[in-house]
């Protein structure tokens, strides 16, 4: 485990490990490879990094093949200071990177103590008395690492200081499971990484709905064309667009520059904006209904629960939310929403009738402060010239009434259905902010 005295700044002069500026992150998982685990993990330590100061240029995902670990491996220690590996630190006879990462920094594998024991106590408290010999593997670390442990799991992790082609290096090695990965690299690489990086990145996120990428970057041209420090830059994902404000300094103690650009952008595009800061659509809606005491519930069609899930991702949410029916059958939309038999069947399952009565009919039912609904077409069957593909009709119910949105949505079914759930909780925020 990192100790307090590795991590003395007075040192920073002495140790040639302190000056981290480029990192790059390698994946290691036949099951990557093949699309049986969405690689997670390389996203969310991508953001990590740029958060203390280090530039990733590269990411790699590699098979649970030895001889290609290493050569990625290498590869990562001829460009980058640091190179942050995750997975095959179990106990399978797969799982080699610990020992190739060992090869690599020219260390030797030894039995790490406090790591059997920790390995040991894991399974005492799961009440498996009987340890199977290859788990033991787990505590074979390289002679000269710093060992994280596994506050989730049995894997413990490790960070190596080696030289390759007589540079420096750092190589921090992390469990596959997200659960695992993420606690170990907060708890123990981040305050490491703290100390060895000379730079931070200040980002400010501007998040916008109701307006395409190339119609927002138009209006912010030259904004991200003529910045230095901060800079502007853009991103766009399914239904919504968004904007990275980031200033780089060299010390926590520099005054934060952003707000001059930060006013221009909410000048040009504020009317689009619904967060500056790191919230998602779903948690402004949360905390807005935390704010004013209010409560939701959702009537779901075509999205098929995929509001109600997002939803409950956010910590907290079950003071908020009540409750939700899917409610693809019509016969359930009548039954349980209470939805007029004669809307149906003069107006289709698809029609703006149709939601104001399911978004009604919810709001009833549970007896919450808002209610929205989603009903739409998400393909790739069912369109008709009338009614097509992508078509979505959404609406909230409140005391002010009813709302409805009514959108045409390009795309597959898995993009119909995001943006369509993205929307519902953008109606919601609207009626809450009214």
């Amino acid at each position: 485990m990192i100790g307090t005295s590795d991590l003395d700044p007075s040192q920073a002069e002495q140790n040639p490990f302190n000056s981290i500026h480029i990192g790059e992150i390698l994946c290691v998982g036949t099951e990557l490879l093949l699309g049986q685990i969405i690689n997670t993990n390389a996203a969310w330590l991508a953001r990590q990094l740029t958060l203390l100061g280090v530039s990733s240029y590269c990411q790699t995902v590699v098979g649970d093949n030895p001889d290609r670990v290493r050569l990625a491996m290498e590869t990562a220690a001829s460009r980058s200071d640091l190179i942050v590996v995750t997975g095959g630190l179990g106990p399978t006879a797969d799982d080699l990177t610990m020992a190739i990462a060992a090869q690599v920094a020219g260390q030797k594998l030894v039995e790490h103590p406090d790591s059997r024991a920790a390995i040991a106590d894991f399974f005492h408290r799961l009440g498996r008395l009987s340890i199977t010999e290859n788990n033991w593997k787990q505590a074979q670390m390289p002679e000269k690492a710093r060992v994280m442990p596994n506050h989730n799991g049995t894997a413990p992790g490790a960070i190596l200081e080696f030289f390759y082609e007589d540079k420096p290096k750092v190589m921090i090695l992390l469990p596959g499971p997200p659960s695992e990965m993420t606690l170990m690299f907060q708890e123990s690489a981040a305050p490491y990484l703290e100390m060895r990086t000379a730079t931070r990145f200040r980002h400010h996120f501007v998040r916008l709905i109701g307006i395409g990428e190339s119609a927002a970057e138009t209006l912010l041209k030259d904004l991200i064309d003529g910045q230095h420090n901060p800079t502007l830059a853009p991103y766009a994902s399914e239904g919504e667009v968004m904007f990275r404000v980031t200033q780089l300094v060299h010390d926590e103690r520099e005054p934060d520059n952003t707000a001059g650009l930060l006013a221009e952008i909410q000048k040009r595009v504020g009317e689009y904006i619904y967060e500056i800061g790191p919230r998602s659509m779903p948690a402004v809606v949360k905390d807005l209904l935390s704010e004013q005491q209010k409560t939701i519930s959702f009537a779901e069609s075509c999205t098929a629960g995929l509001v109600v899930a997002t939803f409950g991702e956010i910590p907290g949410v079950s003071s908020v939310f009540k409750g939700s029916v899917v409610a693809y059958a019509n016969d359930v939309k009548v039954n349980q929403l209470g939805v007029p038999a004669d809307i149906l069947a003069m107006y289709g399952a698809v029609s703006e009738e149709t939601a104001i009565a399911m978004a009604r009919g919810c709001r009833d039912v549970m007896k919450t402060d808002l209610a929205v609904s989603v009903t739409g077409i998400a393909g790739p069957d069912g369109g008709t010239d009338e009614k097509p593909v992508g078509l979505v009709y959404l609406a909230v119910a409140s005391e002010r009434g009813v709302e409805v949105r009514r959108m045409q949505i390009p795309g597959n079914r898995a993009r119909v259905r995001k943006v369509s759930a993205l929307n519902a909780f953008d109606l919601a925020r609207r009626d809450l902010l009214r």
